[in-house]
């Protein structure tokens, strides 16, 4: 019998087995984590839709089983050994996390806070595969982009455009933690909260400070870094699983670029009207968004010659030219002296100006038979007080 045979044979028992605990282990949510394991085993085959879909009706009406999904796809993570149920664990993290409730990746970054190890793959090693390398090595960084992905979206809903909106992300959430359990339906309070939260985080780049813009634009450039690592090497370029996971990937980075562009041009109209320190950090985010742009311009084109989504899907990647860059630089380096020329104008026109009639009066002679005016005695003070 070949060895691949035997693997997936073993894969098979082991995954009934984990099926059969699940029933009978008296776990608060067996159903899901029955289902947890359907959707995450051993073959490399896709996981049955079906599967997923029903993790997601039962995580978009009870926080109860919110909490149970998050802490039964991270103890299936850090058990197993094996890149593709790994993987597969990750492929449904990402699907709940694009079809489910906004409570889901709340819920991972709580109990990240916690110590739970949920999208923390570093030390991940496969051992079940013989040249498992590449897999690994693509698993790390898809998890580090989902990771960064839900930080990123958690943060965003929260402050909706505003500073310091962490301390409340944290309190709110504490809160809605009190009114889910399992079997309850999500409440129209927390329904409420929901909507004007998405009304909150609709605030307008183009109304942002510019300090504002700057973050947001970072923070944009730190999950496009996340996507770009998630390019696949050696074997696992041509594994099945690999690239269906890729391609959820690759969708988001349309929009994220998108986003990227939209930040760009904000920053763009307003720099002439910046601060100087600004300007700078402007400066230093359109020469860091050009170095990633160019990087994504090689990442699409290895997509569309692996056959990875259509290509009218694609945006028209516009890159950040060097001229560009270089009269951002001009500008700067004129505003850099711009300041210095202002204080010694300044410093001219503070000078004092002698009045040429005032040098002509003082050559005149003295007048003859004048006599000054009498000077007048000043008031006093007791005077006034005693005609009170």
């Amino acid at each position: 019998m070949a060895p691949s045979t035997i693997r997936k044979a073993i894969g098979a028992v082991k995954d009934q087995t984990s099926i059969s605990l699940a029933k009978v282990a008296g776990n608060i949510a067996p159903d899901l984590e029955v289902l947890v394991v359907k959707a995450t085993t051993h073959d490399e085959d896709p996981a049955d839709d079906k599967y997923i879909r029903e993790i997601i009706n039962l995580t978009s009406y009870s926080r109860g089983y919110v909490t149970a999904a998050v802490a039964t796809i991270s103890k299936r993570l850090n058990k197993t050994h094996d890149w593709i149920v790994a993987l597969k664990a990750l492929m449904l993290v990402h699907r709940i996390l694009v079809d489910g409730h906004p409570s889901f990746e709340e819920e991972i970054v709580y109990a990240t806070r916690r110590g739970m190890r949920v999208l923390n793959l570093s030390d991940f090693r496969d051992e079940a595969h013989s040249n498992a390398w590449d897999h690994a090595g693509f698993l790390r960084f898809y998890a580090m982009y989902l990771d960064e992905k839900v930080e990123f979206e958690v943060y965003e809903r929260k402050s909706g455009g505003t500073e310091g909106g962490r301390l409340d992300q944290e309190r709110d959430y504490r809160e809605e933690r009190k009114e889910f359990d399992y079997g309850n339906d999500v409440s129209d309070q927390s329904l409420e909260r929901e909507q004007k939260r998405e009304t909150k985080s609709s605030t307008p780049i183009r109304e942002m400070r510019p300090e504002r813009v700057l973050g947001r634009l970072n923070d944009l450039l730190r999950v496009l870094d996340r996507i770009l690592a998630c390019r696949p090497a050696g074997a696992a370029k041509s594994s099945r699983l690999v690239i269906v996971a890729l391609y959820q990937v690759l969708k988001e980075s349309f929009r994220l670029y998108v986003a990227i562009c939209e930040a760009l041009g904000v920053l763009l109209d307003r720099f002439t009207e910046m601060e100087y320190a600004d300007c700078v950090k402007a400066f230093d985010v359109y020469v860091n968004a050009a170095k990633m742009i160019d990087e994504l311009v090689g990442f699409y084109g290895w997509c569309k010659d692996t056959g990875i989504a259509r290509s009218s899907e694609y945006p028209e990647v516009q890159r950040i030219t060097d001229k560009l860059l270089s009269s951002l630089e001009g500008f700067l380096k004129e505003k850099t002296n711009r300041p210095k020329s202002m204080e010694e104008k300044g410093q001219v026109d503070c000078e004092p100006k002698q009045d040429m009639n005032y040098e002509v009066m003082k050559a005149l002679p003295p007048l003859e038979n004048y006599t000054p005016p009498p000077r007048h005695p000043k008031p006093s003070l007791r005077l006034h007080i005693l005609n009170l």
